[in-house]
């Protein structure tokens, strides 16, 4: 015997996924016309461009960590290979994320708003420390509030989210 639960719960899931359908084939947001905006697509490429930025920035630290290995005596090597190690695992997950920002991919927003947290605790120990360092600082601080302003502008949370 079918309840009436029963057929309530079967046609909310036919009217879901009869819309998600729709929407896929026939968006109903007014001047889409079945593709996104330009200036969404704009946008979501700049944060792909400035979290790859971001990727090329990470994987020269760790090719500077690793000559530093080889060209000074570092007090404790495995300490450095340490370091070198975690640097390469974070270019690697950058990567990633990158290639999920170009592709709007919903997911990548957190790990981007992560990663300019940590990004931004590094850049303010560059300014606090060695003179010479401090211009990265202040240029990985650019960066990340840049990417986070672009992050959490309008277009690109509509395209990288299920307001599509």
């Amino acid at each position: 015997m079918v309840t009436c639960l029963q057929v309530k719960v079967k046609t909310f899931f036919t009217e879901t996924q009869e819309m998600s359908e729709n929407s896929e084939l026939n968006p109903t947001k007014p001047g889409l016309n079945g593709q996104k905006q330009p200036r969404q697509q704009l946008l979501v490429a700049l944060l792909g461009v400035l979290v790859s930025i971001e990727v090329l920035l990470v994987t020269a630290g760790a090719i500077y960590f690793l000559s530093r290995i080889f060209i000074e005596k570092p007090e404790n090597l495995s300490g450095a290979i340490v370091i070198f190690v975690i640097t390469v695992i974070i270019a690697a997950g950058l990567v990633s994320i990158a290639f999920g920002s170009f592709k709007a991919k919903s997911w990548t927003r957190g790990a981007i708003v992560t990663w300019q947290i940590m990004q931004f605790v590094v850049a303010t120990s560059f300014i606090q420390g060695i003179a010479v360092w401090q211009p990265v600082g202040w240029l990985l601080i650019v960066l990340a509030v840049a990417t986070a302003v672009l992050l959490f502008s309008r277009p690109v949370i509509t395209a990288m989210t299920s307001e599509k």
